[in-house]
């Protein structure tokens, strides 16, 4: 009896350690966010937006990255060279980090955007760029030309400039105008090969504009750079209405791509901004176009454009190509970083998930172990309390912190394997290694008959070729294996027939063929040894070392335990099962020795009279000790418990006897 209230406390114990151990998993994973994960990389993409904004003001001073709503209309105009690169938004990569996208237009490209000015972000955007590079230009050397077939005032506010940048062309016949001039002007450039540069802005095309005029503006494009005309293309590239409308992207143009409510911006000409340098990508960050610049401001810039000014240069000389290159490699490695961030998202997402899936298998098991131990404990007259104590929640909280590599009760892990060139040559008289991932690795000694084993698999990282630690339970007995063996982290074919396990003996290794004509057999490797916990060991984490991979682990350990609980409670079963067969055993047989005793005196010294009573109660008896026993059996057994009617029938029938022995004689005498 005191074996039988151990065990169910032990149990007990067991339950209530696996319970807190879910109860701190659960905890963990109820406010942990996957997005969080990648510190390292955030900070990395902090530093590079900061570099980004570095070499974005060196690239584009002054009005051509300023915030133009911050900026004061009395900031000087002009500058010594046409101006290159320019400013068409803030990328945000992080929520506290952002920094301007400049890119190559002047001198350089063109810029395509995949929606037109009926967008307010499109029109917004134009009306910025405009600004930007009329304020940032010398005088005299930039032309503009606009196209607004929609006719909604993209350009309104740009008056009384008329000799740089006239009104906008609102049809058909004014784009082709427009191409015509873009024509000549690519012509005089070829022939002189200097003077000021021409920019063609689009703000919405012509309504079923022809295929021949969209491949005059191609044209245009593809042969713009080299003579000083360039294009911002808004609603490039127009809808595949036809197959002759049908246009490519737009060549030598930084393409951008609206999304709601932030944007894309493509790689500029000549360089990417992917990872590695190698392309097509895109700049790993969301851009927030710029806004409509205030009107105040668009109003003083072009009277200071219409009167002669002769402002003295604010901007420095040209950008130096190392800024440029500075900016796109700081580029490459945000994208890097943030590739980098989104596969520690996604490892952490994955391994979220599996330690929900852990815990939801985990909380089922624990209720049904409960009803089960509450159960066996009424039945053993031991209530219990599954309740976790605050030292158990204190010991999963540390155990959730740091867990151990696998559940209590499996042998360590092998050590980090060396590298190849450090592995030394295995001895000859050392016996073969093999994994058996359901019951822990063995060493095979050599097979009946005095032949090694031999088995082949490829190397990974952490299986040393040595032997491994001591503490691994021993392996006795024949080992029946045949065929290949499989299973992860190793494949290969080993010879077939029994094999016999145990140390290998000194001496040097026999020599020869292999002896055919074994049989061969196939089924799982006996392992003798103490019971331990069935839970599979603990499989890699997506995301080693994180929350959710610490939850898992936690939460195996928790079903580790559970299994060594119902092991306990097994044992509990069984002696409580036994227990109660034997009470009843001797319920049933009191019942029965009653019925018996009382039969005899009737028998034994009745007549005539006293044996046609002694029969038909003879008769009835079996029925009355059986039923009287099954009463007292149900009466002093605990509820739920087997009342064994069974072997209560048997005994019962043993109160026929008298009966038996009077039928006997009467026939005998």
């Amino acid at each position: 009896m005191a074996r039988l209230r151990t065990r169910i406390e032990r149990a007990a114990a067991l339950h209530r350690q696996a319970a807190a151990l879910a109860s701190a998993a659960a905890s963990a994973l109820e406010g942990y966010s996957p997005s969080g994960a990648p510190v390292e990389q955030y900070n990395d993409q902090h530093d590079l937006a900061a570099s980004l904004r570095s070499d974005a003001a060196a690239l584009a001073p002054g009005w051509l990255s300023a915030g133009l709503d911050a900026l004061p209309p009395s900031t000087p105009l002009g500058g010594p060279l046409p101006p290159t690169f320019v400013r068409v938004g803030m990328a945000q990569p992080l929520d506290d980090a952002r920094f301007p996208v400049v890119v190559p237009l002047l001198r350089a490209g063109h810029i395509a955007i995949d929606a037109d000015a009926r967008d307010n972000r499109v029109a917004g955007l134009l009306r910025s760029l405009v600004l930007r590079l009329l304020a940032a230009s010398p005088p005299g050397s930039i032309r503009i030309r606009t196209v607004d077939a929609a006719e909604i005032g993209v350009f309104r506010g740009f008056t009384g400039i008329e000799a740089i940048m006239p009104p906008p062309v609102t049809d058909t016949e004014g784009l082709r105008a427009v191409l015509d001039e873009g024509e000549r002007w690519l012509s005089a450039r070829a022939v002189d090969g200097h003077g000021p540069t021409l920019l063609v802005v689009i703000a919405s095309l012509p309504e079923l504009t022809e295929g021949r005029d969209l491949t005059r503006i191609a044209a245009l494009a593809h042969g713009g750079p080299a003579g000083r005309l360039h294009l911002i293309a808004a609603g490039w590239p127009p809808p595949p209405l036809t197959a002759e409308t049908t246009q490519a992207p737009l060549p030598h143009a930084t393409q951008i791509a609206l999304r709601n409510p932030h944007s894309w911006i493509g790689d500029p000409p000549g360089a990417t901004f992917a990872a590695g340098g190698v392309g097509p990508g895109r700049l790993s960050a969301p851009v927030y176009l710029d806004a409509d610049p205030p009107t105040d401001l668009v109003r003083v810039v072009c009277a200071q454009l219409a009167a002669p000014w002769t402002a003295p240069p604010t901007a420095p000389g040209e950008p130096s190509r190392t800024s440029w290159r500075d900016y796109i490699g700081a580029a490459q490695r945000l994208d890097a970083a943030r590739r980098s961030a989104a596969t520690v998202v996604a490892d952490h997402k994955k391994a979220l998930s599996a330690a929900r899936e852990d815990l939801a298998v985990v909380r089922a098991k624990l209720q049904h172990h409960q009803s089960r131990l509450a159960e066996i404990a009424s039945l053993a007259g031991r209530p219990v309390d599954a309740t976790p104590t605050w030292q158990d929640a204190q010991a999963a909280q540390a155990t959730l912190a740091s867990p151990p590599a696998r559940p209590p009760g499996l042998p360590p892990p092998l050590p980090a394997r060396p590298a190849a060139s450090a592995l030394p040559a295995p001895p000859v008289s050392a016996p073969p290694r093999m994994m058996n991932h359901n019951t822990g690795p063995i060493a095979l000694g050599p097979p009946t008959g005095g032949y090694p084993i031999v088995a082949t698999r490829p190397p990974a990282a952490g299986r040393p070729t040595s032997a491994p630690p001591t503490g691994w339970p021993s392996a006795t007995g024949p080992i029946p294996v045949s065929g290949a063996v499989t299973g992860p982290g190793h494949t290969g074919l080993i010879p077939t027939g029994p094999f016999q396990t145990g140390p290998v003996p000194a001496g040097p290794v026999p020599t020869g063929p292999i002896p055919t004509g074994s049989p061969s057999q196939t089924g799982p490797i006996p392992i003798s040894g103490p019971p331990r916990p069935v839970s599979p060991a603990i499989p890699v984490s997506p995301a080693p070392g994180s929350v959710p991979a610490r939850a898992s682990a936690a939460l195996r350990m928790a079903a580790a335990t559970l299994d060594a609980s119902e092991a306990d409670l097994v044992d509990v079963d069984k002696q409580t099962s036994g227990d109660r067969l034997w009470t009843n055993f001797l319920v049933y047989g009191g019942f029965t020795l009653v019925a018996i005793v009382i039969q005899l005196p009737i028998l034994l010294y009745g007549g005539g009279v006293a044996t046609a009573v002694a029969l038909p109660l003879g008769v009835v008896a079996p029925i009355i000790a059986f039923g009287l026993g099954w009463l007292v059996a149900g009466a002093v057994a605990p509820k739920g418990s087997s009342r064994n009617p069974g072997m209560g029938a048997g005994i019962s029938l043993l109160a026929l006897l008298p009966v038996i022995v009077l039928i006997g004689t009467f026939f005998i005498g």
